[in-house]
């Protein structure tokens, strides 16, 4: 979640710099000492520029959206694994308590062991 937050900042502080970036350009050709037609020509030239730079930083911005998704992934599936294994450690060890229970349980009702069917004794009468 906090990388989704910085990616939403950082397209956020990009808007602002394109738009800051434009609206400076725009404002220095406009009232720098030019006759009209240098200053279209100007306008046209930054204007190419600024389209190659967006073009450009919009290029990196989706290369690293697609290297933090494959990280993203990549931690996903290990963190699936892990809980996989983890799951099925549990299990192993219900198994193992609930046949230990259900050993308990028969020693004291003087039952058969469920594993090896004979009876159970319970050490010298006192």
């Amino acid at each position: 979640m906090a990388e989704h937050e910085h990616g939403g900042e950082f397209g956020a502080f990009l808007a602002g710099f394109l738009t800051g970036a434009l609206v400076g350009a725009v404002a220095a050709l406009l009232f720098a000492p030019r006759s009209g037609e240098e200053t279209r020509r100007l306008l046209q030239e930054q204007g190419i520029a600024l389209k190659t730079h967006v073009e450009e930083v919009a290029s990196e911005a989706r290369s690293h959206a697609e290297a933090a998704l494959i990280e993203a992934r990549r931690r996903a599936e290990e963190a699936a694994a892990e809980a996989r294994r983890r799951a099925e450690e549990l299990r192993k060890w219900l198994e193992e308590s609930r046949a230990q229970f259900e050993q308990i349980m028969a020693q004291r009702r003087g039952e058969a062991s469920p594993t090896t069917g004979e009876p159970f004794t319970e050490g010298p009468a006192a």
